[in-house]
């Protein structure tokens, strides 16, 4: 079995063939390695991008809500606390299970420095506040709910921290 890694006194070097009575050990390891290169990953980032990583991992809170009923995460809407009952009888769920799912993936691909993340997370977002406007009917405010969207894609494409956190 080919391994990407090889710890040789406690460095790691290029890849190597391991016996087969190592794949457990071996594999726990190199989960434990991915564990703790997410962790500095993390450490690295700039504190607003750490921000928009923490909301997006919070935000499978909403998928919970929407999709076990009686785990309740206390929110309103239109200053009516909602149970699962209510979120599925304002047609809310399926808005809480796409937001509850999108936003962590889109922050669990910054957490992984993947090539597309920051187009992701811009796609995400603007889609949710341009979906949100459009539900309500009311346009007229679409140009204010896009102000926060668009400072946090600037942020993520010009700031000069976050270019160098993701090597660009």
């Amino acid at each position: 079995m080919y391994y990407p890694y090889k710890q040789i006194n406690g460095n790691f070097t290029a890849g190597c063939f391991v016996p087969q009575h190592f794949k457990p050990a071996i594999k726990s390891h190199y989960l434990g390695v991915r564990c703790l290169i997410v962790v500095e990953n993390f450490k690295s980032m700039p504190p607003i991008l750490k921000l928009i990583t923490v909301h997006g991992v919070f935000c499978f809170l909403f998928f919970l809500s929407a999709v076990i009923p009686g785990f309740d995460v206390n929110f309103t809407y239109k200053g009516q606390p909602m149970g699962f009952d209510e979120i599925w009888q304002n047609d809310l769920g399926v808005h809480l299970i796409l937001i509850g799912l999108f936003f962590p993936i889109s922050a669990v691909l910054l957490l992984k420095k993947w090539q597309y993340c920051r187009q992701f997370y811009s796609f995400v977002i603007l889609t949710t506040f341009i979906v949100q406007n459009a539900n309500s009917g009311s346009f007229m405010y679409l140009p204010f709910a896009l102000i926060v969207p668009s400072l946090l894609i600037v942020y993520l494409f010009k700031y000069d921290k976050v270019k160098v956190y993701f090597g660009t």
